[in-house]
């Protein structure tokens, strides 16, 4: 969902909580923040992935692929983080 004014069309564009990039920005249920859509995207499936883990924590079974996904993820939101600082 575009943060702003119900009933209106127009973007907000300001500053992602995560990468700092100035983009259309997005809201996620149960924060209060906004993001830019990669971050987001990443953002949501972070949030999943750590649901995942600690149910398969929880139930014995591996979570090596889960864990190397959600490093992986990370990654890119710290990269596309510096990046923006950069330039």
């Amino acid at each position: 969902m575009l943060s702003g004014l119900k009933g209106t069309e127009e973007e907000l564009i300001s500053q992602c909580s995560i990468c700092g990039r100035t983009e259309a920005l997005f809201d996620l249920p149960g924060t209060t923040e906004k993001f830019c859509l990669g971050c987001s995207a990443d953002f949501a499936t972070i949030i999943v992935l750590t649901t995942e883990i600690d149910s398969a924590t929880l139930a014995g079974v591996s979570t090596d692929d889960l864990r190397s996904e959600l490093c992986d993820i990370s990654r890119r939101m710290l990269d596309r983080s510096q990046s923006a600082e950069l330039g």
